[in-house]
């Protein structure tokens, strides 16, 4: 932590308040300030994940970044704005006068194979931040009503203002006099030195396709990057909680509709950015129905576990091992040591309450000696000899 933390979390200590007691005013905060990492064990009986998300890094030369210091991101130009004065003809920075701004969306966003690098890892990020567009014109807009002498020009693809109230934003953007660029996908826009002038240290050329590939060159002295949504990377529970990840490397829901902030882990719900780009609102609404759902499980006081399990014939089980290698979710299945006939042999021994009824532990056994319970391969076999039956009957 900086200094600047370190004497905060002092003052709210020294508040000469216990731990459980009230105290009525806010920012006042009576417990301990730990002073070293600690480890501990937490017993529950639901998990729920709010891993959250983090901004997008654009690449080194970016639309600029990394080589140009006039080159944002959009995180970083919020904060920006935080420090500068509240009103003004012109928005300054850093004691930096703030003529032209561009403004540049989908940076790590709908990225295109073909068209865009992969990272390190080989991954793209294909998918909508959803939110990026509306906080862009939302910051169009404060700029314009609060420093009018400063012009915003907003590059874009599309604008995906989707939210209640968010498509007044963009119509008020075009109100304020904020001047949209649109460009596509394969002819991104090229930031470059300006070399033509001396008081704007930045260029952004683009074809716009409003006015029908006209090429259009703006000197700005900013450029602020859109960056989208990434998941927070959590590799560690993933593996060991087997969670399911999608393509987009985001947690997965069971069903978008039916069961969204369920995992197919029993027990683990998902809540927030941890799932895909929220804005808020939804992310609070996300945390709701995960905070019901594991309501309802742990207010019953008992779990019903699903019927349809693995089951396994202890006479046709040779304790090859097989299934345990296959299982799905560890410690389901186990091989243990039984007395036969005077004799120590292995065999498989399967834990009701954690098997998933996959099946996969049914498709590697050589001996038929595992079945899901409800759905055996005899079964199976009957429900064809009547289909062919009926058939020859015809």
């Amino acid at each position: 932590m900086s200094d600047d933390e370190n004497k905060k979390l002092k003052h709210l200590d020294e508040s000469g308040k216990e731990t459980g007691e009230f105290v009525p005013f806010v920012g006042i905060y009576p417990g301990s300030v730990p002073q070293m990492e600690e480890e501990f064990f937490v017993e529950t009986g639901v998990v729920v994940l709010a891993t959250g998300f983090k901004p997008y890094t654009p690449k080194k030369n970016e639309y600029g970044y990394s080589q140009y210091k006039e080159a944002v991101t959009l995180p970083q130009f919020i904060q920006m704005m935080s420090d500068s004065q509240k009103k003004g003809d012109f928005l300054e920075l850093g004691g930096r006068r703030i003529r032209s701004i561009a403004m540049i969306h989908c940076v790590g966003s709908r990225q295109t194979p073909g068209i865009h690098e992969e990272d390190e890892s080989g991954c793209m990020n294909e998918y909508c931040s959803r939110t990026c567009c509306s906080a862009t014109l939302y910051e169009a807009n404060r700029i314009r009503e609060n420093y009018p002498g400063t012009r915003v020009y907003e590059f874009y693809r599309d604008i995906r203002a989707y939210g209640r109230g968010q498509e007044e934003l963009y119509n008020q953007a075009a109100t304020n006099g904020v001047v949209f660029l649109r460009f596509e996908a394969d002819l991104p826009p090229e930031v470059t030195v300006n070399d033509r002038t001396e008081e704007y240290p930045l260029q952004v050329k683009v074809k716009d396709t409003l006015t029908f590939g006209e090429e259009v060159e703006v000197p700005v002295d900013l450029v602020v990057l859109s960056v989208g949504m990434e998941p927070n990377p959590v590799p560690e529970l993933v593996d060991i909680m087997k969670l399911p990840v999608g393509t987009d490397r985001f947690l997965l829901e069971v069903h978008p509709k039916l069961r969204p902030v369920e995992m197919s882990v029993s027990g683990v719900m998902l809540a927030g950015t941890c799932q895909a780009p929220m804005d808020i609102g939804e992310a609070c609404s996300a945390a709701g129905a995960a905070a019901v759902k594991a309501s309802a499980i742990l207010g019953k006081g008992f779990v019903e576990l699903d019927p349809f399990v693995a089951e396994v014939d202890l006479e046709k089980c040779k304790g090859c091992g097989a299934c345990v290698e296959a299982c799905l979710n560890p410690g389901a299945l186990n091989l243990m040591e039984i007395d036969v006939n005077g004799e120590t042999v292995q065999k498989a021994q399967l834990f009701p309450a954690l098997c998933l009824g996959c099946g996969a532990c049914v498709a590697v056994c050589g001996e038929n000696a595992i079945n899901i319970s409800g759905w055996t391969l005899k079964q199976y076999e009957n429900m064809v000899d009547m289909i062919i039956a009926d058939q020859w009957n015809e």
